[in-house]
């Protein structure tokens, strides 16, 4: 896993520092949770045909999306997340229930919601996206939904969305999976590769 600390091709390349990193704050899923939803996933792209599908690796709960930043400030900014994260408690969070993002006939992203310690899941990212804005980063005006993105962009070709489909989904086989939060990561894209984002930074709760 790529850091800070062991990013060789930093080392290799002086000129790699100057590339500006497109970052996020998110909260990674167990490995176990991943392949329960890749599965799912998988029974589910018939009945909803999206075009791309998020790579297991990849699925995850957005805490705050930043944009791009050089590594000057993604290396302070952990330094940062690193304080908030040890005055937070680890919390329980579930998926539930799936829902869309953008126009009804043709939604952007397919999504499950998160259920749980939402209480304790919303003061973390208050704690988080104050840490972003002291780097610059202003946080977004729009109320903070936690959601995990499974798919975007449906596909139009296949005829309006209907949004009776999500119900017809149920949930997977063995119920909605559930995991025990313990860290808070900062995350880099990129662009043109599975799995898109590089852990820089894992920040442990109290």
């Amino acid at each position: 896993m790529n850091s800070f600390d062991n990013d060789a091709a930093t080392r290799s390349n002086p000129l790699a520092a100057s590339e500006p990193y497109r970052l996020f704050v998110g909260i990674a899923l167990p490995p176990d949770v991943q392949r329960e939803l890749e599965s799912w996933a998988g029974s589910l792209q018939k009945a909803l045909p999206f075009q791309k599908w998020t790579h297991p690796q990849d699925v995850h709960v957005t805490l705050s999306f930043l944009g791009d930043a050089s590594a000057k400030t993604a290396l302070a900014l952990a330094h940062d997340l690193r304080q908030v994260a040890a005055a937070a408690p680890p919390l329980a969070l579930r998926a539930e229930g799936l829902g869309v993002f953008g126009p009804p006939a043709a939604p952007a992203a397919l999504w499950a919601g998160v259920a749980g310690d939402l209480d304790a899941l919303a003061a973390l990212q208050r704690a988080v996206a104050g840490a972003c804005a002291r780097h610059g980063f202003p946080a977004e005006a729009r109320a903070y939904r936690p959601h995990i993105t499974l798919a975007r962009r449906f596909r139009a070709a296949a005829g309006p969305f209907r949004r009776a489909a999500l119900a017809a989904a149920g949930a997977p086989d063995g119920g909605w999976p559930a995991w025990r939060v313990e860290d808070i990561v900062l995350y880099r894209s990129h662009f043109g590769r599975q799995p898109s984002y590089e852990p820089l930074a894992i920040c442990p709760l109290a």
